[in-house]
Formats: structure tokens, sequence, C-alpha cells
């Protein structure tokens, strides 16, 4: 098993650690593995996710060719895409809760352009999307793609038809009408020389993990600063408060800013083995 880091940019040889951000990142060998902000993958239009709380369409955070290590629920299913709201300050809109749960429109609702389309939205749902929540109630989503997903015409955000008094920016929370970040392509190389690879994180060095900036060993001492702040599959985790619970070898784990998301300039864990998600700033 190896460990990878995410470079964001449009040449091999002009990489960021960030997208938009003037910190380099040397990635030798590197592949492009997908893209980050802007359009989603080919998954329709109805079908985009959507906050529970305002209805309205997440932003696409990133979507990333997974190495075959890191393909945890089937070999075919080879790529992931995140999805963020932001919206645990938004104001609730009436019924889309329910209706995202499946609840059967009311003639009324139905009869509403943006209540029917979030029922359709519920009605179409990926098969493979795994809500996800965070400790002060935002939602995000991850969907896993097969190849031919992955490869399809990446698609655009459903029509604006919005309700009357979603258009400030407190209440609505992010979404993909308003906040969408510039497509920006994503790379992905080995990252060496890290002594957690292929091991769980854990609190107290348990299980032969050894969490950052723990060691006084020298070399390790100049590698912690060398991975703070990227983004990467596998290997060491630098969270910015606890280590959340659960984790295993196979945890992405996704920096503030990456297609525009907002983790209050922290960083998130997704584990694409366990499920677990959670982030801190």
């Amino acid at each position: 098993m190896k460990a990878y880091n995410l470079g964001f940019g449009e040449s091999m040889d002009a990489l960021s650690v960030r997208p938009g951000k003037p910190v380099e990142i040397d990635l030798p060998g590197a592949r492009v593995a997908g893209w980050c902000g802007g359009r989603a993958p080919g998954i329709g239009k109805a079908s985009w996710p959507r906050s529970p709380v305002t209805g309205l369409p997440m932003t696409h955070v990133i979507t990333l060719e997974l190495p075959e290590d890191y393909r945890r629920k089937g070999q075919d299913l080879v790529a992931v895409s995140f999805f963020h709201a932001d919206d645990h300050v938004a104001d609730d809109v009436e019924g889309v809760d329910e209706l995202l749960a499946g609840t059967v429109p009311t003639p009324e609702q139905a009869a509403d352009p943006f209540l029917a389309a979030v029922a359709a939205t519920a009605a179409a749902r990926h098969p493979r999307q795994q809500d996800l929540q965070d400790l002060i109630g935002g939602a995000h989503a991850l969907i896993w793609l097969t190849a031919e997903e992955f490869a399809a015409p990446r698609v655009d955000p459903p029509a604006d038809i919005r309700p009357d008094g979603l258009g400030d920016e407190y209440s609505r929370g992010q979404n993909a009408w308003d906040d969408s970040a510039p497509e920006i392509t994503v790379w992905i190389g080995e990252r060496t020389g890290d002594p957690n690879t292929g091991i769980a994180p854990a609190d107290h060095g348990e299980g032969d993990y050894v969490q950052a900036w723990s060691s006084n060993d020298k070399d390790l001492e100049a590698f912690w600063p060398s991975v703070e702040g990227i983004s990467h599959l596998g290997g060491t985790v630098m969270p910015c408060q606890t280590l959340p619970k659960g984790l295993t070898p196979y945890v992405f784990e996704l920096e503030d800013g990456v297609g525009g998301v907002n983790f209050g300039g922290g960083n998130a864990q997704i584990d694409l083995e366990s499920g677990v998600f959670d982030w801190a700033q």
C-alpha cells in the first residue's frame, strides 16, 4: 500500500498545495486524477446532491480518481465526488428535508417549481450517495463513481429557480449557484517517507501509528512540516483538533479551500473504508 499527495494546477511543473495559492508542491511522476470546483461528474443534473436545509444544490468540491488500494467499495468504483453545503446556519425551507427523504410531494408542493425540483432530486438520488453531516449540522455528500461516470461529460448544476428569500449569503449557506469555485485539475503523486503509510491513525501511538510532531527523530522532524497543509490519501493525518475515531489506513484528508470548501481554515478526514467523516478548524 502507498500514500499519495494531491497537487492542483494545469501543469505538473507548476502545482500548488491548494488551488490559487502560491505554495508550490513537487509531485514527481504525478498523473492527472480529476478536478476540483465547477461542474460535477456525469451523474445527471437531477442527481446533483442538495442541502437538506435549503434545497439548494451543494457545491461540487472535488472528483478524484482513486488508486486501486483506495477503491474500498469495489474495484469497479474507481472515483469519488465530494459535495459541500455549509448550511449549518442557513434558514430552513419548509418541506425540503422531507422531500429529500422521499416523502411524496403534496399537490401544493408539486405545483411549486423549486419544491418539485427538490422532489425530483430525491427520485433521481444516486444509488451510491453517502450523506455526511458534521458536528455543527452542516451537510455534505460523497458519491462513489464507476469508470463510465468518471469519464462521462461533466454536468452543470440544475437550473437556478430558488424561492424568494434565499439570496442572502448568511441565510442560504454555500451552494452551486452562488459559490462554485473555478475548475482546476487535480494531480496525484506518491508520498514517500511517511511512517504511517498502511497504518490506521490512532491516539497515543497505538498500533505503531506515529502521531504528527510527536517524534524526536530528526528525519521525521523534517518530514512533518513538509506535508503539513497537503491534501492526501493515506499516511499521517493532521487534524486541527482531536483525532476522529474509527479512521482506517484509507483516509482521505482534504484541506480547506480546495474546490471552494469552507473548513474554517482547517481540514477534513473522509474515511473511504469506514465512512467516518469529521472536520475541524
